[in-house]
C-alpha cells in the first residue's frame, strides 16, 4: 500500500476508484466500503484509493463542535494506516485538515480534489456520508457532479451486526459505558491503547485516544516480547494493580478484554 500525505504529493495512478472519510477505527462497516472498493477497481482495472484526515477533523473543530470537545479518538494515525494496509488497499492519501480546509466548499472538494487532482473514475460513499463545509455536500449532490465530470457513484447502505448499527460514533459510546466486548464485535478486533508505564501509571502515547469509562477491566498486555493477561483500574489514573513485571519507562500495549464488575465499582 502507498501512503501519500499531503494532496500536494498525489502521484496519478490508474483509473482511481475512490473512498473519502474519516475510517477511525476502520471497524467492520469500514471494511465493507473498503472491500466494495477494491472489487470495482479489480473490474476496471484500476486503483482503489481512499482519502482520509489528519488531524482528524473533530479535533480541529472543537472550539465550534460541543459533542467534539470530549472526543476520543478509536485509532492513532499510525494505528489507522496499519489497520488501512491489512485491508489491501492500494493508496491512501492523508490530507493535512485545518480551519481553512474545513470551510472548503464541496463543490470545490468535488472539482479541485477529486477531480482535477486524483482524476476519479468511481466514487464509493457510505450511506450517511455528507463532506465540505458545513457537511453541505451528500450521495446526490455527489451524483450530479458525477454526471457532470463522468464518474459514477455508488452508495454503500448502512451495516449492522447482532442488530447494532455500526459506526465509529456508537463504537465510542459502547466503550465509554465499559462495552468493550460488544465494541469488538462491531470493530473487528480487540481494542487497544499503547502507552507508556512511569511510577506506577499507564499513559497513552496518544493523549487523543479514547479510554474505556472508569471502572475495572481484564486486559492483555504486551511489553517487549512479554504478554501477560491482568486487571487494569481506570479512574483519575490507570493503573495494573496486580502486574509487577513492568519496568519504569518502559514502551506497553494493553488490549480490552472485558470489564469487571467488581466490590467498590460503580
Amino acid at each position: 500500500m502507498e501512503v501519500i500525505r499531503g494532496i500536494e504529493n498525489w502521484k496519478k495512478v490508474n483509473r482511481p476508484v475512490v473512498t473519502v472519510g474519516s475510517f477511525d477505527g476502520v471497524h467492520l462497516a469500514h471494511k465493507a466500503i473498503i472491500g466494495l472498493l477494491k472489487h470495482y477497481a479489480e473490474l476496471c482495472g484500476g486503483t482503489s484509493v481512499l482519502i482520509t484526515f489528519s488531524p482528524h477533523p473533530r479535533l480541529v473543530l472543537h472550539a465550534y463542535d460541543a459533542y467534539a470537545r470530549n472526543f476520543g479518538l478509536l485509532s492513532s494515525d499510525e494505528e489507522k494506516t496499519v489497520l488501512l494496509e491489512r485491508a489491501g488497499l492500494d493508496t491512501v492519501a492523508i490530507l493535512g485538515f485545518d480551519e481553512a480546509f474545513s470551510k472548503m466548499p464541496y463543490d470545490v472538494f468535488i472539482e479541485k480534489i477529486l477531480v482535477e487532482t486524483i482524476g476519479v473514475k468511481k466514487m464509493v460513499v457510505g450511506y450517511n456520508h455528507n463532506f465540505g463545509y458545513g457537511r453541505a455536500g451528500s450521495y446526490e449532490q455527489m451524483s450530479e457532479y458525477g454526471k457532470r465530470y463522468g464518474f459514477e457513484v455508488d452508495r454503500f447502505p448502512e451495516q449492522m451486526v447482532h442488530r447494532q448499527h455500526i459506526s465509529s460514533t456508537h463504537i465510542r459510546s459502547l466503550l465509554e459505558e465499559g462495552n468493550v466486548a460488544q465494541a469488538h464485535d462491531l470493530l473487528g478486533y480487540e481494542y487497544g491503547i499503547t502507552g507508556i508505564f512511569r511510577n506506577g501509571l499507564f499513559n497513552s502515547v496518544d493523549p487523543h485516544k479514547l479510554l474505556p469509562g472508569k471502572g475495572h477491566y481484564l486486559v492483555k498486555v504486551k511489553n517487549r516480547e512479554k504478554h501477560n493477561f491482568t486487571v487494569c483500574r481506570i479512574a483519575d489514573t490507570v493503573t495494573f494493580p496486580d502486574l509487577h513485571t513492568i519496568e519504569d519507562g518502559e514502551t506497553v500495549r494493553m488490549n480490552f478484554i472485558k470489564k469487571l464488575h467488581l466490590s467498590g465499582d460503580n
